[in-house]
């Protein structure tokens, strides 16, 4: 009687086991992500890295959420002391972007962005200059108010 409960928990367990490694395959961590990028490193932080033309962080830091949500993302997180934006667009394709500052001089803020379209790094350079070119046109506008 014990024989046949042994052999359906057995066919389980080895099932399971030749499946568990199909399923962790799946998953790609970071490092995989950086060496699956068509672009060099150097290339990405072309593409990624803008510098601004203003010592104040906090203009660039509202600018930023302003841009981000004319683009139609969620802003998820927002921490201005370290200068760091976490947002999602939901739609045909998930995009979250990461965002950091950094204030190199009392003249000039770097602006580095960080992205990942369903799971997979952003590598293409279309959306970083969307991305760009909307918080240049915020910036335009708080220095300049009409």
């Amino acid at each position: 009687m014990t024989s046949k409960f042994i052999r359906p928990k057995i066919l389980c367990v080895l099932l399971l086991a030749a499946v568990a490694p199909l399923i962790a395959g799946c998953q790609m961590d970071s490092r995989q992500q950086v060496l699956a990028s068509s672009n060099t490193q150097a290339a990405q932080r072309a593409i990624s890295t803008r510098s601004f033309d203003t010592g104040d962080q906090g203009r660039v830091f509202q600018a930023t959420i302003a841009a981000l949500q004319d683009l139609g993302f969620v802003v998820d997180r927002a921490d201005a002391v370290l200068g760091t934006v976490s947002a999602t667009r939901y739609g045909s394709n998930l995009i979250r972007l990461t965002i950091s500052l950094r204030q190199i001089s009392p003249r000039q803020t770097v602006v580095r962005v960080s992205g990942q379209i369903n799971q997979v790094a952003l590598s293409d350079p279309e959306p970083f200059q969307r991305f760009f070119e909307a918080l240049s046109q915020a910036l335009f506008l708080a220095a300049n108010p009409v």
